[in-house]
């Protein structure tokens, strides 16, 4: 019944696509057939709709570079967090809006990927550049200004070059984002410079005196909570850190919870070590746990309990850390940045890659919002729990139409449609001939390998015939299966830790781990041999075993 029974040199066409291709092959009726088939969304719509126009692919790629700076690709949270700079200062805002820009542009100069820079993935840190020149300037006179606008453009275009060169490097070597590194990098040269090096044009303000603050009330500790957001983008105004938050809870709202969680875990750090309290109050002891828990716990791993936890833990110790850099740093006349978060994030994304692989991380090309990450993981959750049950009916010889017995008279009446239609000799059965006819019809060409090999997979009781249960369990199978087919895909991605193109059984053992199921038992992977005929278990072979089985 499976392809196991294949000898050809030449492989046939993924079972999904063999299915397709009778799906779409209908007729009138077909409103109700047509529901058989999969909806697939449009991914990055919005972007491709302003390719054409040039000014409008331009804005829209720099406000979702402002967005990326915490997480967010959405232009709309952009222009919100923008405003929450300008909200800050006019200066702030302007620089901020400066560094964007000339980040971008430069991503553009060089060519760089066109889709990367359309989603803000070479503006964030040029955005992070300007504000952060502007919040330790003291420009005083306009040639000041002019003298840290031009800085601001020249190092916003260094932290491009830095994504592009260090940042590309970094993530095939380490196998990790390359975060906020190219900003603080780049923001700290600049300052370095500004700071070490005796010159007219550029100088630092003042600063800030010690507090005489001592007393620690919890009330105004849970109300500067938002500042913390703000502080990720060097905003300690209360307006700028609620319309930041704002943006960011517009965007996604788990994001939004799991950064508020990340503040908490980081502020209690600094009451741990004897923060001053007037740093407490204004979220300097939240921002870099904020940036950790949502990387950890949504952003780059799907949100569950244990990946948010961890997350929590993370933005904890971003806080000690963060103590500990901020002595150093302030001895050389520095500021900290997100240094704390870079360190602890990618720290933590190393250690689980060893410690705890079931953790499976999102894709780089395919990191989204954490909604759309945990729809992922339920969506593979669903199907794994669903192949695990199954499996054991098959290894105990039950035959199984499971979907079938659960559809509706309507989706029976649709199949039926479609069964009927093909079964041109109304005996109640398929043969190649009638299957191979009807996709003619409308153009689909099959070879007899891929006829044959789609004929056997529809048998599932090895009688040699394909009656109509059978036809219309397979259709339904590949109906639930298609339906999250992107979603389940791009969830089980990094399964594949040795790129080899094929689920080994320890990778297999890792996908059920991450979604709360025990590792395969020896006759479930005896089964497993046996259906692939022992050949290597590709993505292809993988997804028959989901539909067959």
């Amino acid at each position: 019944m499976n392809s196991s029974s294949q000898t050809t040199a030449t492989e046939p066409l993924a079972l999904h696509e063999l299915m397709s291709r009778i799906l779409v092959t209908q007729p009138s009726r077909s409103k109700g057939i047509n529901r058989l088939l999969p909806t697939a969304g449009t991914l990055q719509s919005w972007n491709q709709k302003l390719v054409q126009n040039s000014v409008a692919d331009f804005v829209n790629s720099a406000l979702r570079g402002v967005g990326q700076v915490i997480f967010v690709n959405n232009p709309i949270s952009g222009a919100l967090i923008l405003l929450a700079l300008f909200v800050q200062s006019a200066w702030v805002g302007w620089m901020g809006l400066l560094g964007v820009v000339s980040s971008t542009t430069a991503a553009k100069l060089l060519k760089l990927d066109a889709p990367t820079t359309r989603n803000g993935i070479f503006g964030y840190n040029g955005l992070l550049v300007g504000a952060a020149l502007a919040t330790f300037s003291n420009p005083i006179s306009g040639l000041d200004y002019g003298s840290w606008a031009i800085a601001v453009i020249l190092f916003a275009s260094l932290s491009t070059l830095l994504m592009k060169t260090l940042g590309v490097w970094w993530a095939k070597t380490v196998h990790t984002p390359p975060l906020t590194l190219p900003f603080n990098i780049a923001t700290l040269i600049c300052l370095a410079l500004v700071a070490w090096i005796p010159q007219p044009w550029l100088q630092l303000g003042a600063a800030a005196e010690p507090s005489s603050l001592d007393v620690l009330q919890w009330g105004q500790i849970g109300a500067s909570l938002p500042l913390g957001f703000g502080q990720v983008f060097l905003a300690d105004s209360w307006i700028a850190g609620l319309l930041i938050l704002l943006a960011v809870a517009v965007c996604t709202p788990l994001g939004a919870a799991v950064g508020l969680l990340g503040g908490v875990a980081n502020i209690l750090a600094g009451v741990l070590i004897g923060a001053p309290v007037d740093t407490l109050y204004a979220g300097l002891w939240a921002y870099n746990g904020v940036l950790c828990a949502m990387a950890i716990g949504g952003v780059f791993y799907a949100p569950t309990l244990k990946s948010i936890g961890i997350g929590a833990i993370a933005a904890f110790i971003s806080g000690l850390v963060g103590g500990g850099l901020g002595l150093v740093f302030s001895a050389v006349g520095l500021p900290v940045l997100t240094v704390p978060f870079c360190l602890v994030t990618i720290g933590c994304f190393v250690l689980l890659q060893h410690s705890l692989p079931s953790l499976v991380p999102v894709a780089l090309h395919a990191v989204a919002s954490p909604e759309e990450h945990r729809q992922r993981y339920l969506a593979a959750r669903q199907i794994i729990t669903t192949f695990r049950r199954q499996l054991g009916l098959a290894i105990g010889g039950t035959r199984q139409l499971y979907c079938l017995e659960r559809a509706t008279d309507s989706v029976k009446g649709d199949l039926r449609y479609l069964f009927n239609r093909i079964d041109e000799d109304g005996s109640g059965s398929l043969s190649t001939e009638e299957l191979a006819m009807h996709l003619g019809q409308s153009g689909q060409t099959l070879s007899e390998t891929e006829l044959s090999y789609l004929m056997d997979c529809m048998d599932i009781d090895n009688s040699g015939t394909v009656d109509f249960e059978e036809f219309g369990e397979l259709m339904l199978r590949h109906r639930r299966l298609m339906a999250n087919y992107t979603e389940f895909v791009t969830y089980f991605l990094p399964i594949d830790a040795d790129d080899d193109d094929a689920i080994s059984l320890t990778e297999m053992n890792v996908a059920m781990a991450s979604v709360g199921k025990p590792p395969l038992s020896t006759p479930e992977a005896e089964f497993i041999k046996s259906q692939t005929g022992h050949r290597v278990l590709t993505w292809n072979r993988f997804i028959e075993l989901l539909l067959v089985t």
